[in-house]
């Protein structure tokens, strides 16, 4: 039998399940234009459901920050709070240009601080999460640690949150980029007259910035930062009356946020 007295926590389950469905689903697929709802801008990038001046839109991630600085809230418009709840919505979004794979769900966040409603630990999604929060203070959003990838948080990600408020969490990753530096050494000790700079060389397995081939040059060499990573060379055009020998940090992996250095010794005989 349903009591009165269930219906305030009913309540609150409701609305907290509206975010995050709301959220999810347009996300996954979500037809713009449905109940209400105003479509967002960019084909294929993963939308945030946001109450705009009363009414609900969808936004892509370039624009999130800029509507949760003017007071959008998080969520379709006309879903209500139950009392003496607060609602915290914690968006990750992961950016991979430097040859990073992890995706929001990869990362483990976790509301430090207050008590939310199915747990306080939970896996990142692009499209936002919903938890309802039953006590109240402050509170920080923190996630555990993923190699390779630097974190930043909006201001909403700490603080003090009461009864009846709603604050939004942005945690940003992005993947941190792999450098190789190559320094190129000449020994002429048997009249040669070839110099550093004589010498191209050639990163291979991924890709560099500005090209993976470029002449050479003596310590501190030549510093290339890495948009892909993974098994890599380093090799060199040979030129003739020189032996050459390479360091360990000439080959191998390299992941992200990683840095190696390679010398490459060419000895004339």
């Amino acid at each position: 039998m349903l009591r009165r007295s269930h219906l305030p926590q009913l309540v609150g389950t409701f609305a907290a399940m509206a975010f995050l469905v709301v959220a999810v689903g347009t996300a996954a697929g979500g037809k713009p234009g449905t109940n209400g709802d105003k479509p967002g801008h960019g084909k294929g990038r993963v939308k945030v459901v946001l109450c705009h001046k009363g009414n609900t839109i969808r936004v892509g991630f370039p624009a999130l920050r800029a509507h949760v600085r003017h007071g959008d809230k998080f969520g379709r418009c006309g879903v209500h709070l139950a009392p003496h709840t607060a609602m915290l919505a914690v968006i990750k979004h992961v950016v991979n240009d430097n040859g990073g794979t992890k995706t929001a769900g990869d990362f483990t966040l976790t509301i430090n601080g207050v008590t939310a409603t199915g747990g306080n630990s939970f896996a990142g999604s692009e499209a936002g999460v919903a938890k309802t929060i039953t006590s109240f203070g402050a509170y920080s959003v923190t996630e555990a640690a993923v190699s390779g990838y630097a974190v930043t948080a909006s201001a909403g990600c700490s603080g003090t949150i009461a009864a009846g408020q709603q604050r939004i969490c942005i945690l940003t990753n992005d993947d941190q980029p792999a450098t190789v530096t190559v320094v190129k050494h000449v020994i002429n000790n048997h009249t040669g007259t070839k110099v550093a700079g004589d010498f191209t060389l050639t990163i291979n397995g991924v890709n560099a910035v500005g090209g993976n081939s470029f002449a050479g040059a003596e310590s501190p060499g030549v510093t290339k930062t890495l948009t892909s990573v993974g098994a890599y060379s380093v090799s060199e055009a040979p030129v003739a009356g020189y032996v050459e020998s390479a360091s360990a940090g000439c080959s191998g992996t390299i992941a992200l946020g990683e840095s190696k250095t390679c010398t490459i010794t060419n000895d004339d005989i």
